[in-house]
């Protein structure tokens, strides 16, 4: 994903919060499973893998075959060797040549971006869907990729930063055409990886994980969706009645009266967007400081129990908070610089698959609604610019479609919530589903991992991805992706 100053924030944030000892409270209710299944033992039996040394030009499991070569030898891919930050890798950047439009194959392409951290050709491989943009130099490794010692490919989705058609067709921008390009990546590289496939990613990216799990089932062995929603609508109330009731009342008001104490000051807060921009060299020519300054008060209380939570009530600033507490507040929850003009444009294909098929949230203008000067306008099309068929109308059976194939056909499933992350109101229906498995981190955000799991809900886990892959899983102190930083998107 694209880095902006909000990955600097985000990481000092969780650095200042900690995580919580996923040990440490197995009876909570907020741990429970929903399962589809009992568990079954893998009949391949566990395997231990062990690390390869970098930059080898042998796979010591497979063979005299060179991951470079092979990749090389690859119609349509183009392959960049990279200095290997962690032990027992090898790291890759690369592009693949995808049809803008799969329905046209020999039409228009675009070369879509991907990172591959390449370990060992019996390992696993972990499919790591992008729900927007990557670094591609990136070398963290997600979560299961981590405990599984797997080899990693990480894809960026169609039409975020280079990984867009010239020119555009937005219409190509659907769910369907990006499980199209995950299984093109699938046929070409399964032939080189023949141990397990397992997919993974996080918020958006968990969602594209599903949608490539629900057009093609058997691309991949499993999937581990992260904090994935899916939503009813381009306005649903589930995530209202959510924030209506997620921690304490007091917290609630809290957050309420700093909404409107933000805009009481409306020309002091306005100043300083002003100021930040000027020092930044910001602009908000797409969106102006005044639309802006609305939108990330309406979403405080999202943004707030997304990423901070209870822990942080206390640190609300008061009606008696100075200006200056009063921005800086702002700046961790719901900074304006989120909403300028280069990370808009970095985002508005997201608000284009949101209003075509994705769908959203709802948003309570209650506390504030006579303090408005843009009532209705924090909705996806305010975020798309005007252009030739950029007029998106949506589609209500995408999402049905999937939410039905995860409830009654998928298989092999694993789904992880945080407790307190809103996102979680529209938290997947796992039905009668076999080895489909939904599980929440008590007051977890929407930076919950296996990891913070109670310990009969992440033992559980384990069980599955060993089953799933033949390798059990094993803890071990190698980088990761840290999570995103959202405003509206989930990531």
């Amino acid at each position: 994903m694209l880095r902006d100053p909000r990955w600097l924030l985000i990481a000092a944030l969780l650095a200042s919060c900690g995580d919580d000892d996923a040990t440490s409270d197995a009876s909570t209710t907020a741990g429970a499973s929903t399962t589809g299944s009992t568990l079954e033992p893998t009949t391949a039996g566990p395997t231990t893998l062990e690390p390869t040394t970098a930059g080898s030009t042998a796979d010591a499991t497979a063979g005299e075959l060179d991951i470079l070569a092979a990749l090389q030898a690859i119609d349509g891919l183009t392959v960049e060797e990279l200095d290997p930050e962690v032990e027992g890798y090898r790291a890759f950047a690369l592009t693949f040549l995808q049809p803008a439009d799969h329905a046209d194959p020999d039409g228009l392409k675009f070369a879509q971006r991907m990172t591959l951290m390449h370990r060992d050709l019996a390992a696993p491989l972990v499919l790591s869907t992008d729900g927007y943009n990557i670094s591609p130099g990136s070398q963290k490794l997600s979560e299961p990729a981590a405990l599984l010692h797997a080899n990693q490919l990480r894809v960026e989705h169609r039409f975020f930063a280079a990984s867009r058609p010239e020119p555009a067709d937005w219409s190509t921008l659907t769910i369907a055409q990006a499980a199209d390009d995950h299984h093109r990546i699938v046929e070409v590289l399964r032939p080189i990886y023949g141990a397990a496939w397992l997919s993974t990613g996080v918020s958006k990216g968990g969602m594209t994980a599903v949608y490539h799990r629900r057009f093609y089932p058997d691309d991949v062995d499993a999937t581990v969706a992260y904090v994935a929603p899916l939503s009813d609508g381009v306005a649903d109330p589930r995530y209202v009645d959510f924030l209506q009731q997620v921690g304490d009342a007091a917290c609630r008001q809290a957050l309420a009266d700093f909404q409107r104490e933000v805009l009481l000051r409306r020309p002091e807060m306005l100043a300083r967007i002003d100021a930040e921009a000027a020092e930044f060299e910001l602009t908000y020519d797409l969106l102006t400081p005044e639309l802006a300054l609305e939108i990330l008060v309406l979403e405080t209380p999202f943004a707030f129990w997304q990423y901070l939570g209870a822990g942080t009530c206390a640190q609300i600033p008061g009606v008696m908070a100075s200006d200056d507490d009063i921005w800086a507040f702002l700046g961790v929850v719901s900074p304006a610089y989120l909403w300028s003009d280069d990370i808009f444009l970095t985002f508005e294909p997201y608000y284009w698959q949101a209003a075509l098929q994705l769908g959203t949230y709802a948003v309570d203008e209650s506390a504030v609604a006579d303090l408005l000067l843009f009532p209705g306008k924090d909705v996806p099309e305010t975020f798309i610019l005007p252009g030739p068929g950029k007029d998106p109308v949506f589609d209500a059976a995408a999402m049905d479609d999937v939410a039905a194939w995860v409830a009654g056909e998928a298989t092999r499933v694993l789904f992880v919530y945080g407790e307190t992350d809103p996102w979680s109101a529209g938290a997947f229906e796992v039905g009668d589903a076999d080895d489909v498995h939904r599980l929440f981190v008590a007051d977890g955000s929407h930076a919950a991992k296996i990891a913070d799991l109670a310990a009969p809900d992440r033992e559980l886990a384990h069980a599955r991805l060993e089953a799933w892959t033949g390798v059990t899983p094993m803890a071990r102190a190698l980088p990761q992706e840290p999570p995103p930083r959202l405003r509206r998107p989930p990531r």
